[in-house]
């Protein structure tokens, strides 16, 4: 598995490019595998985002990471990759911060992180490089996948380009018969190295010379060996210069480390000189990790007693070598037990007047407040991260929600709202068409009562307005009739409204949401977000006060854990006298739950309940 990580300003954008084509339209069904953020990979993108603003200070706040797998792992699920995804992110410590995994191909996932977590604290990417790659590896052994290290590592540094391309020239290559000279020169003195195995250095630079193998030794002034450098024969440069290469250069393996240990230094010399070499190497190890403890030597003193390790092994050594038995060490003196401060210390208060049986039980009683707290804790986490995204916009609030569906039971009464306002037209025209029918009928009524000289003037007769009149009469009993069965229809159509929706007043609930929709619901969002803010941060003060009274019982454990300590380690007599003088202090305290007895009453006196006035003259109380 390799883990390639990048950094950069905006989740936006990366969320962008994992759910677009891709460069060559290789993305195939792009999909969130795996978070701690939900909603759409827009809303998660900003609902990172949002958490990243919270340190503006840092430049480059989105951690990004792609896991890709060889082909020989085949393709794994998505379940499989949600779990990768997972315990990658809790192993590298981002876990608390909002994070979400995508993939959109067979091969890799890409994640994208928030280095600000829910708390608005920064997480540290130092060395993110090396715990991606350890991580890794441990994914790789616990799924069973391929591992990188092996596939990718190298017997040795590769010859390529500019190398190749002169030992072409020197007639080597993948086209001739000979390879070139640094992969001849590996498989030359690991042969020789495998026959010099245990032999040491000089069977080992005799089979170089054997094998046609040039070689240096690179010693320091010191004496001390660093390694060879190789060559052979026709290894030249342009100007005809011999080209010499490392030991590390031709193989990894034939570093002196690795070399020394396979043909030895120098087995030949005996076995005082390997002991030599042993002691030698140990007080050079010891100096080299700074673990002596240096001591002034009194004079006269054998240095085989030195209180410095390196030169007693050495000395014990020369001595043993010369036929010299080196003196023993001197029994150990007993150091002085140290004085611990007396139970009315200031360092040992409150806890060193705590009775030694009971200490134990005041520790279980604060681990047991602190598991209780660490619960209630996780709980308010998880809490805050839920209004954190009602707080950003990524998760709808109740508001919002609310808003919907009184638009949704609006949109279901919709066509008994049509009904019901095409009804009250239809009433509406019925009564225009009645009131013009009664202005008609007044008019012939009028002309009626007319002499037949001025109905002649006006262009009509008698009978001309009393049929008109008759007409007019009739017109205004249907039109009537019209409005009464369209108001009917109304009232009808408003009952089936209110039984659709729910609502006494759908259409001036739909009035409302057509004309006020945009700042309704942009009221509505602003509402969740402000109490989403609001809870959250409430969640986090808690959180915080959480968090410092788990410190604090933690620090009174830890306390009350050293005070046990430190009275198990005590000197015998001042643990009983501590014992003593704990026992007395706790006798001469007087108890603090005694009750407080009430004054004597004085002789003679009744108690309260029966002190009662007796009943006035003529009042309730008084029978006759």
């Amino acid at each position: 598995m390799i883990a390639n990580i990048t950094k950069g300003k905006k989740a936006v954008g990366a969320l962008v490019y994992d759910f677009g084509p891709g460069r060559r339209d290789e993305h195939i069904n792009p999909r969130i595998v795996a978070g701690n953020v939900t909603g759409t990979p827009l809303q998660v993108a900003r609902a990172i985002d949002h958490t990243a603003r919270r340190r503006p200070g840092i430049t480059a706040p989105i951690w990004r990471a792609s896991l890709s797998l060889p082909d020989e792992d085949g393709i794994l699920p998505d379940a499989q990759w949600s779990t990768i995804a997972t315990e990658f992110i809790t192993a590298m410590g981002f876990d608390a911060a909002p994070w979400v995994a995508v993939r959109h191909g067979d091969d890799h996932i890409h994640l994208t992180v928030s280095r600000v977590d829910w708390t608005g604290q920064l997480l540290t990417d130092r060395w993110d490089y090396r715990r991606a790659r350890e991580a890794a590896d441990h994914l790789e052994e616990e799924h069973g996948l391929v591992r990188a290290r092996d596939r990718f590592r190298a017997e040795g540094p590769q010859v390529r380009n500019a190398e190749l391309e002169a030992a072409k020239r020197r007639g080597r290559g993948p086209d001739a018969d000979r390879p070139p000279e640094r992969e001849e020169l590996r498989q030359l003195v690991r042969e020789v190295r495998d026959a010099s195995r245990g032999l040491g250095r000089a069977v080992f630079e005799s089979g170089l010379a054997d094998a046609g193998v040039q070689f240096r030794a690179n010693e320091a002034s010191t004496g001390r060996m660093n390694g060879y450098s190789f060559t052979v024969d026709g290894l030249v440069d342009g100007e005809g210069e011999q080209i010499w290469h490392a030991a590390s250069k031709v193989a990894k393996d034939l570093r002196w480390a690795q070399l020394k240990a396979v043909i030895g230094d120098d087995p030949a010399a005996g076995p005082d000189a390997a002991a030599t070499a042993e002691f030698v190497d140990r007080a050079t190890e010891m100096l080299r990790q700074g673990r002596i403890e240096r001591g002034a030597a009194q004079p006269g003193d054998h240095p085989a007693l030195s209180s410095d390790p390196a030169a007693r092994i050495l000395a014990q050594w020369q001595a043993k070598a010369a036929g010299q038995e080196a003196p023993a060490e001197a029994l150990p003196v007993p150091e002085p037990q140290p004085v611990v401060p007396a139970w009315t210390d200031r360092r040992r208060r409150p806890h060193g007047a705590l009775a030694t049986d009971a200490i134990p039980g005041e520790i279980k009683k604060a681990r047991r407040q602190i598991a209780t707290w660490q619960s209630e804790m996780e709980t308010a986490q998880s809490t805050a991260r839920t209004w954190d995204g009602l707080a950003t916009g990524a998760v709808t609030g109740t508001r919002v929600r609310d808003l919907y569906q009184l638009a949704a039971k609006v949109e279901a009464a919709a066509p008994h709202i049509e009904a019901e306002v095409a009804a009250r037209h239809d009433r509406v025209a019925a009564d225009t068409a009645a009131d013009a029918a009664r202005k008609i009928w007044q008019e012939a009524r009028h002309r009626k009562e007319l002499g037949w000289l001025e109905l002649r003037k006006l262009g009509t007769n008698r009978k001309a307005e009393e049929k008109k009149a008759e007409t007019s009469r009739e017109a205004i009993h249907a039109y009537v009739e019209q409005a009464r069965q369209a108001m009917h229809r109304a009232a009808d159509a408003s009952q089936a409204a209110q039984e659709a929706s729910g609502l006494p007043w759908a259409e001036r609930e739909q009035t409302r949401l057509r004309e006020e929709w945009p700042q309704l619901l942009a009221d509505a969002q602003r509402g969740d977000q402000d109490e989403g803010r609001a809870r959250r941060d409430a969640e986090q003060a808690r959180v915080e006060d959480l968090a410092r009274r788990i410190q604090g019982a933690a620090a009174r454990a830890d306390r009350l854990a050293q005070e046990a300590e430190l009275r198990r380690t005590m000197p015998a007599e001042q643990a009983k006298a501590e014992g003593r003088a704990r026992r007395d202090a706790a006798r001469s305290k007087p108890p603090t739950s005694r009750r407080r007895k009430a004054a004597p009453r004085p002789p003679g006196e009744q108690p309260a309940h029966l002190r009662r006035q007796p009943p006035a003259a003529g009042g309730p109380g008084r029978t006759r």
